[in-house]
C-alpha cells in the first residue's frame, strides 16, 4: 500500500524491515555516495550508518551548495561588501564561511551592509526599495536553486530595475558524477541520488552518467524509508551485478522533471564552465547568464576580477567531497576547526558533511 504522509515515511516497523532486507542481502563490501547533503543530514540525523552492514560504506559526496562553491567566489561576494555603495545579499549558510582573509560575517560587523535574505525575490524587493544603492544576489546552489533565481531576473528585466545584479556561481549536478568517476582514487559502487534536485531534472538527466560508467544510480527522498529503501535498491543491484538507474521517488520525481522550471532557467541561464572546491574546473558543468541578460552578470558590470585564490591550508573539505576523506581524516576535524571557528564550508554549512558529523557524530 503506498505511503501517504510523513509520519508513515519515518515508521519504525517498517524500517526494521528494510534494514532487515539490507542485512539479508549479506553483500560484499561497498562504497556507496549519497551525493546531496540533505541526504547527509538525514542520514546521520536517523542514525542510519549504525543499522547498516559493517560492509556497506556510506560517504558524503559534492552536494552541498556551499561546500562546491569556489574559494574565488567566496573572495568575490566579499570584495562586493566591501564597497560601501552596494547591499550584499545572501542564503545565510554563505555568511560564515571564510575567504582568504575575511568573510561575509566579518566585512558585516565592520559596517558593511549584508543581509540575508531567504529567496532572490527578496533580494530583489530590497533593491526596489533601495535604488540609491546597487544590490548583489549571491547566487549560489544546483538545479534546485537555478529556475527561482532565473525567475527573478526576468521579473528584473520587465519591470526595469537597474541597481539588481548577481554573481552566478552555479553548478550543475551530472556533469559532476561524471568527474567524480574520472578521478584518480574514487571508488564508488553507487550513487544515492538527490530528490530536490531530481524533482527539477528529472530521472532523464543522469542517463549519459550511468551509461557511461555503469554505476547502479538510485534518486530518493530524505526520509529515514526513503534513504533505507535506496540504499536496499543500490545494494541490490550491486549483489545481482545489474546496475540500473531507478527512481525511489517517484512522489516527486518524473522521468522528464519540471519542464516549465527548465524552460524559464534556460531563458536566462546558459550551460558554461565552473570551478568546484577541490574538484577543480569542470566543463559544462556551470550555469552562466546569456547575453541578453548578462547586463545583470555585476563582475563584468563593475569590472570585478578577482585572482584565483587558494583553498585554507590543511582543510580536507575538498577531498571529503569527493569521498576521497572523511571528516575525522581532516586534522583540523574538531580542533582548529569547529563550528564556531570554521576553517573550511564543510564546517559551516547546515549540509555540510563535516558540520553533520560534528553535531551527530562526535
Amino acid at each position: 500500500m503506498a505511503l501517504k504522509y510523513v509520519a508513515e515515511y519515518r515508521d519504525g516497523d517498517l524500517a526494521k524491515k528494510l534494514i532487515q532486507s539490507i542485512h539479508d542481502l549479506k553483500i560484499g563490501k561497498i562504497r556507496l555516495m549519497e551525493v546531496c547533503g540533505t541526504h547527509t543530514m538525514s542520514i546521520f540525523r536517523y542514525g542510519i550508518k549504525g543499522v547498516l552492514p559493517k560492509n556497506i560504506t556510506l560517504l558524503s559526496g559534492p552536494g552541498c551548495p556551499v561546500c562546491v562553491t569556489a574559494q574565488k567566489d567566496i573572495d568575490t561576494y566579499i570584495e562586493f561588501a566591501k564597497s560601501d555603495k552596494f547591499i550584499v545579499t545572501t542564503f545565510g549558510d554563505l555568511l560564515k564561511v571564510p575567504g582568504s582573509s575575511s568573510s561575509l560575517q566579518k566585512e558585516k560587523a565592520d559596517g558593511a551592509d549584508v543581509r540575508i535574505v531567504y529567496s532572490a525575490f527578496d533580494a530583489l524587493a530590497i533593491a526596489t526599495d533601495n535604488p540609491e544603492k546597487q544590490v548583489l544576489f549571491c547566487a549560489i546552489g544546483f538545479e534546485t536553486t537555478i529556475p527561482t533565481i532565473a525567475a527573478t531576473l526576468l521579473v528584473a528585466e520587465k519591470q526595469n530595475i537597474p541597481n539588481f545584479s548577481i554573481h552566478s556561481s552555479h553548478k550543475l549536478t551530472p556533469p559532476a558524477l561524471a568527474a567524480l568517476m574520472q578521478t584518480k582514487g574514487v571508488e564508488l559502487d553507487g550513487f544515492l541520488l538527490p530528490g530536490h534536485v531530481s524533482v527539477i531534472t528529472g530521472t532523464d538527466a543522469y542517463r549519459s552518467v550511468h551509461e557511461e560508467y555503469n554505476i547502479p544510480s538510485v534518486i530518493a527522498g530524505f526520509e529515514p524509508l526513503d534513504i533505507l529503501k535506496g540504499i536496499l535498491m543500490l545494494a541490490t543491484q550491486s549483489k545481482m551485478k545489474r546496475p540500473a538507474l531507478e527512481n525511489a521517488y517517484p512522489r516527486a520525481v518524473s522521468d522528464q522533471g519540471n519542464v516549465k522550471a527548465k524552460e524559464i532557467m534556460n531563458q536566462v541561464f546558459e550551460i558554461g564552465n565552473a570551478t568546484w572546491r577541490g574538484i577543480g574546473e569542470i566543463p559544462d558543468s556551470g550555469m552562466v547568464l546569456n547575453k541578453k541578460f548578462e547586463k545583470f552578470n555585476a563582475c563584468s558590470r563593475f569590472d570585478i576580477d578577482i585572482q584565483d585564490t587558494k583553498e585554507p591550508k590543511g582543510c580536507a573539505c575538498g577531498e571529503i567531497l569527493m569521498g576521497l576523506k572523511t571528516p575525522e581524516d581532516c586534522k583540523l576535524y574538531a580542533k582548529a576547526c569547529t563550528p564556531m571557528n570554521p576553517v573550511g564550508p564543510c564546517m559551516v554549512s547546515s549540509e555540510g558533511s563535516c558540520a553533520a558529523y560534528y553535531k551527530y557524530n562526535r
